[in-house]
Protein backbone atom coordinates (compact mmCIF):
# COMPACT_ATOMS: atom_id res chain seq x y z
CA UNK A 1 0.00 0.00 0.00
CA UNK A 2 2.85 2.38 0.56
CA UNK A 3 4.63 1.44 -2.64
CA UNK A 4 1.49 2.45 -4.68
CA UNK A 5 0.87 5.73 -2.50
CA UNK A 6 4.60 6.21 -3.22
CA UNK A 7 4.03 5.83 -7.01
CA UNK A 8 1.20 8.04 -7.37
CA UNK A 9 2.84 10.74 -5.30
CA UNK A 10 5.76 10.76 -7.32
CA UNK A 11 3.32 11.47 -10.20
CA UNK A 12 1.51 14.14 -8.83
CA UNK A 13 4.84 16.00 -7.36
CA UNK A 14 6.50 15.01 -11.30
CA UNK A 15 3.31 16.37 -12.63
CA UNK A 16 3.12 19.78 -10.64
CA UNK A 17 7.00 20.52 -11.52
CA UNK A 18 6.13 19.94 -15.40
CA UNK A 19 3.07 22.39 -14.70
CA UNK A 20 5.48 24.91 -12.95
CA UNK A 21 8.00 24.54 -15.85
CA UNK A 22 5.51 25.32 -18.56
CA UNK A 23 4.49 27.97 -16.59
CA UNK A 24 7.40 29.70 -16.21
CA UNK A 25 8.44 29.14 -19.74
CA UNK A 26 5.20 30.07 -21.32
CA UNK A 27 5.40 33.81 -19.48
CA UNK A 28 9.11 34.25 -20.83
CA UNK A 29 7.81 33.40 -24.48
CA UNK A 30 4.97 36.01 -23.41
CA UNK A 31 7.56 38.35 -22.51
CA UNK A 32 9.74 37.56 -25.56
CA UNK A 33 6.80 37.63 -27.88
CA UNK A 34 4.75 40.82 -27.10
CA UNK A 35 7.65 43.05 -25.86
CA UNK A 36 9.96 42.45 -28.24
CA UNK A 37 12.94 41.66 -25.88
CA UNK A 38 15.65 38.94 -26.04
CA UNK A 39 15.63 35.51 -24.78
CA UNK A 40 17.81 35.83 -21.58
CA UNK A 41 16.35 39.34 -20.85
CA UNK A 42 13.20 37.81 -20.97
CA UNK A 43 13.87 34.55 -18.87
CA UNK A 44 15.21 36.78 -15.82
CA UNK A 45 12.13 39.07 -16.24
CA UNK A 46 10.01 36.27 -15.98
CA UNK A 47 11.10 35.51 -12.35
CA UNK A 48 12.12 38.61 -11.31
CA UNK A 49 11.46 38.01 -7.44
CA UNK A 50 12.80 34.16 -7.65
CA UNK A 51 9.76 32.56 -6.93
CA UNK A 52 9.56 30.38 -10.51
CA UNK A 53 13.40 29.39 -9.41
CA UNK A 54 12.18 28.41 -5.56
CA UNK A 55 9.58 26.36 -6.12
CA UNK A 56 11.42 24.62 -9.21
CA UNK A 57 14.17 23.71 -6.69
CA UNK A 58 11.89 22.84 -4.21
CA UNK A 59 9.80 20.64 -6.06
CA UNK A 60 13.25 19.19 -7.91
CA UNK A 61 14.39 17.90 -4.37
CA UNK A 62 11.40 16.38 -3.38
CA UNK A 63 10.15 14.68 -6.46
CA UNK A 64 13.83 12.96 -6.92
CA UNK A 65 13.81 12.05 -3.12
CA UNK A 66 10.22 10.71 -3.72
CA UNK A 67 11.07 9.26 -6.58
CA UNK A 68 14.34 7.48 -5.01
CA UNK A 69 12.37 5.92 -2.29
CA UNK A 70 9.67 4.50 -4.44
CA UNK A 71 12.27 3.10 -6.78
CA UNK A 72 13.64 1.47 -3.76
CA UNK A 73 9.96 0.03 -2.94
CA UNK A 74 9.78 -1.03 -6.22
CA UNK A 75 13.07 -3.09 -6.55
CA UNK A 76 11.96 -4.76 -2.90
CA UNK A 77 8.65 -5.41 -4.38
CA UNK A 78 9.73 -6.84 -7.69
CA UNK A 79 7.34 -9.89 -7.49
CA UNK A 80 3.92 -7.30 -7.83
CA UNK A 81 2.46 -6.84 -10.81
CA UNK A 82 4.03 -4.32 -13.35
CA UNK A 83 7.71 -4.37 -12.03
CA UNK A 84 9.28 -3.34 -15.22
CA UNK A 85 6.83 0.06 -15.68
CA UNK A 86 6.92 1.20 -11.74
CA UNK A 87 10.85 0.85 -12.22
CA UNK A 88 10.85 2.95 -15.15
CA UNK A 89 8.54 5.26 -14.01
CA UNK A 90 9.77 5.89 -11.15
CA UNK A 91 13.92 6.04 -12.65
CA UNK A 92 12.05 8.92 -14.90
CA UNK A 93 10.51 10.56 -11.71
CA UNK A 94 14.06 10.82 -10.35
CA UNK A 95 15.74 11.92 -13.65
CA UNK A 96 12.98 14.66 -14.54
CA UNK A 97 14.59 17.37 -12.55
CA UNK A 98 18.31 16.95 -14.44
CA UNK A 99 17.14 17.20 -18.03
CA UNK A 100 17.81 20.83 -19.24
CA UNK A 101 14.43 22.40 -20.12
CA UNK A 102 15.46 24.13 -22.87
CA UNK A 103 15.93 21.49 -25.37
CA UNK A 104 13.41 19.60 -27.41
CA UNK A 105 14.15 16.21 -25.66
CA UNK A 106 13.02 17.90 -22.16
CA UNK A 107 10.17 18.34 -23.90
CA UNK A 108 9.61 14.27 -24.98
CA UNK A 109 10.68 13.56 -21.78
CA UNK A 110 8.38 14.95 -19.90
CA UNK A 111 5.71 13.27 -21.95
CA UNK A 112 7.19 10.14 -21.69
CA UNK A 113 6.76 11.00 -17.63
CA UNK A 114 3.25 11.52 -18.10
CA UNK A 115 2.54 8.85 -20.01
CA UNK A 116 4.05 6.36 -17.81
CA UNK A 117 2.10 7.70 -15.24
CA UNK A 118 -1.63 7.85 -16.92
CA UNK A 119 -0.32 4.16 -18.02
CA UNK A 120 0.59 3.23 -14.27
CA UNK A 121 -3.05 4.74 -13.10
CA UNK A 122 -4.56 3.00 -15.68
CA UNK A 123 -2.84 -0.67 -15.06
CA UNK A 124 -3.99 0.23 -10.98
CA UNK A 125 -7.42 0.94 -11.74
CA UNK A 126 -8.58 -2.11 -13.88
CA UNK A 127 -6.49 -4.54 -11.95
CA UNK A 128 -8.70 -4.35 -8.88
CA UNK A 129 -11.50 -4.50 -11.42
CA UNK A 130 -10.02 -7.88 -12.90
CA UNK A 131 -9.36 -9.45 -9.76
CA UNK A 132 -12.36 -11.50 -7.73
CA UNK A 133 -12.26 -10.33 -3.85
CA UNK A 134 -10.56 -13.86 -2.67
CA UNK A 135 -7.60 -13.35 -5.46
CA UNK A 136 -6.84 -9.85 -4.50
CA UNK A 137 -6.39 -11.26 -0.58
CA UNK A 138 -4.09 -13.46 -2.32
CA UNK A 139 -2.42 -11.54 -4.12
CA UNK A 140 -1.77 -8.56 -1.08
CA UNK A 141 -0.16 -11.29 0.59
CA UNK A 142 2.82 -11.19 -1.94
Amino acid sequence: MINRSLNISAGIIGGFYILVDIVFRLTAWILMHSKKISYPFAFRLADNRGVFFIVVLFLSFILSLISLVALVSNLILFVRADFFLRVLFTMSGVFLPFIPGETTFSLFFEVFFIGLYVLYLYKIKHRKRDISESEFENYKQL
